[in-house]
């Protein structure tokens, strides 16, 4: 008796259905893949621009914090007013800029500039001579924040917020103070970012040295 052994092959419908199927399988995995790495991109750079705006708030915060008002002057302390330089705040701290030994040291005058056009937030540091709040050295602006589309300042006074504070006008400082930027991403999107700093320094009038002087003899 003889064997017969059929061999069958693929036919060309079967091998359409195959096709069809495997690149179904490829493009799911291809568009998972895309859409994952979209993701990343978007968080990778909301990420870096969430970090070092807040590393300039954290800056900022702390050079308000110390903002020094001296007793037998009028404290210096302007913002909100931007002149056609674009200068937005100016103030003496004795915060700084914490570079160690190559930054200045002692009380500081602090200035922020945003230039709207370049989009871009800088800042000058210079040492205080109590003689005049106006930074002297025009080449001493560094900028510390790029892609900024927007610089919001708040003062308040105890009772409002006012969008102007001049301590050579009211003779104090702000009770507190709110900064806002709006910066954009390197894939375009704007990203919005703020903090509230209250001011720790208190001015000490001539009359309570007097008295804590008298106290001590």
């Amino acid at each position: 008796m003889k064997c017969r052994t059929e061999h069958r092959a693929f036919t060309l419908i079967e091998m359409l259905v195959s096709l069809a199927i495997v690149a179904t399988i490829v493009t799911m995995v291809y568009g998972s893949y895309a859409a994952t790495s979209r993701s990343l991109d978007v968080y990778s750079s909301r990420t870096a621009c969430s970090e070092r705006t807040h590393l300039v708030l954290r800056l900022l915060a702390r050079q308000i914090r110390c903002a020094y008002a001296p007793a037998t002057s009028k404290p210096v302390f302007e913002g909100g007013q931007r002149n056609l330089r674009g200068d937005v705040l100016s103030f003496a701290t004795t915060g700084g800029l914490g570079q160690g030994f190559d930054g200045p040291t002692g009380i500081s005058l602090i200035g922020y500039r945003y230039d709207e056009s370049g989009k871009t937030l800088s800042i000058c540091c210079e040492n205080w001579t109590g003689r005049s709040g106006n930074l002297q050295h025009a080449d001493a602006w560094q900028p510390i924040l790029t892609a900024v589309t927007g610089v919001e300042l708040g003062f308040y006074d105890g009772r409002d917020w006012q969008p102007r504070w001049d301590a050579k006008a009211s003779g104090q400082l702000p009770k507190a103070v709110r900064v806002a930027i709006s910066v954009t991403d390197a894939q375009g999107r704007e990203h919005h970012y703020g903090t509230t700093v209250a001011t720790v320094c208190r001015r000490i009038s001539q009359v309570q040295k007097a008295k804590k002087a008298g106290g001590r003899t």
